[in-house]
């Protein structure tokens, strides 16, 4: 048998060259790798087979959290989810919940918290990347809100949130308050330190950042959580009540989902967190050198960077949606908000294909 009989065809286009090939940058579509895909096509014999590969996210997921002591829930559903099963299970109808935010991402959370009925309250950050902690501390004492929900890096600004200060004044001014964090743009590249916070909620998918196939909404539930029920809000479908799904038991999770997870896990824990938080970070920073270097501006503010993704603002006078359409047409798909483009680079994406990003733009003659 030669080689080329020899050799399991693949089913990604990585094999393509460059010329040929798309490069996803755009956040929440990068590729899925092989060995993911093949692993999401794993048989099984008997469901307590899918049950055990539950059971065994549901540990390699801790770590990833921050916690040693959360129970960890396993939802299917879009990565949209998150945010309402959090919201529902952390505060009762009618309750005040206070938003936290560092971006455009801020509204897209409090039209859930409206639509679910509860009260939204929102503090907005300053221009430094952080809302002002002696303002947050008048704001906890005035309103004793039910719930406090923060996105550890806003999906569409790119600005981490200082979750370490803010979980020390909600510590000290409103103890019974629930923390939810948003954890969808962090978790798997950037350290969650659940425990630490004190945070009752921290979610994220099973795609964006940790590399699965999409389809799982993975949470991290505290013990004051778990106590609570969701049956009193009727407005609240059984479906996304969290003790449904906090046990592999029985869960009607898909199969193909829960394998494709334990494979981008596997990944994650044989490179080591610490290893690949440090490598996030340097691609990160090699990526926000080269944007400087080619006159583009990051939205983030020195400190509050995100080493998943970066908001961009392009030199003056270019146009976004013009820049937008011929990156796409040089086979670079990237995120756009009103003002600038978004672009991922999670674990899975390589400085290569950043660079790919940076020829494309070169040749539209942008650079500084």
């Amino acid at each position: 048998m030669t080689e080329e009989q020899g050799r399991v065809p693949s089913i990604v286009r990585d094999e393509l060259s460059l010329a040929d090939r798309r490069f996803l940058l755009t956040p929440g579509w990068a590729r899925t790798a092989e060995d993911v895909l093949r692993a999401s096509a794993t048989s099984f014999e008997s469901w307590s087979e899918v049950e055990r590969a539950d059971a065994e996210c549901r540990e390699g997921l801790m770590p990833l959290f921050g916690t040693e002591q959360a129970g960890i829930v396993v939802v299917p559903g879009a990565a949209s989810l998150g945010m309402e099963v959090a919201v529902v299970a952390a505060s009762p109808p009618g309750a005040v919940v206070l938003v936290l935010g560092h971006g455009p991402q801020c509204d897209r959370i409090t039209h859930v918290v409206s639509r679910r009925g509860r009260v939204a309250d929102v503090m907005q950050a300053q221009e430094g990347g952080s809302v002002d902690l002696q303002l947050l501390r008048t704001r906890l004492a005035d309103i004793r809100p039910s719930t406090i929900v923060v996105s550890h890096v806003d999906a569409c600004s790119g600005i981490v949130a200082p979750l370490d200060d803010y979980a020390e004044v909600i510590r000290e001014v409103a103890p019974q308050t629930l923390l939810v964090v948003d954890g969808t743009w962090a978790t798997g590249c950037m350290a969650q330190r659940m425990d630490d916070w004190h945070a009752d909620i921290v979610f994220t998918d099973s795609a964006s950042t940790l590399g699965g196939c999409s389809g799982l909404v993975l949470a991290a539930v505290s013990s004051r959580v778990r106590e609570r029920k969701v049956r009193h809000d009727a407005a609240a479908p059984l479906y996304i009540e969290l003790s449904r799904w906090s046990s592999p038991t029985g869960a009607e999770v898909s199969p193909s989902l829960v394998f494709a997870l334990r494979a981008a896990l596997d990944r994650i824990h044989a490179e080591g967190l610490p290893a690949r938080f440090a490598r996030c970070d340097g691609v990160a920073r090699s990526f926000r050198e080269e944007a400087a270097a080619h006159g583009f501006r990051v939205v983030a503010p020195p400190g509050h960077e995100a080493v998943t993704l970066t908001a961009l603002r392009p030199p003056a006078g270019v146009d976004i949606q013009d820049l937008h359409t011929e990156l796409e047409r040089r086979g670079v798909d990237v995120g756009m908000t009103p003002t600038g483009l978004v672009v991922a680079h999670t674990g899975g994406i390589s400085p290569d294909n950043l660079q790919h990003f940076w020829h494309a733009v070169e040749e539209l003659h942008l650079q500084a």
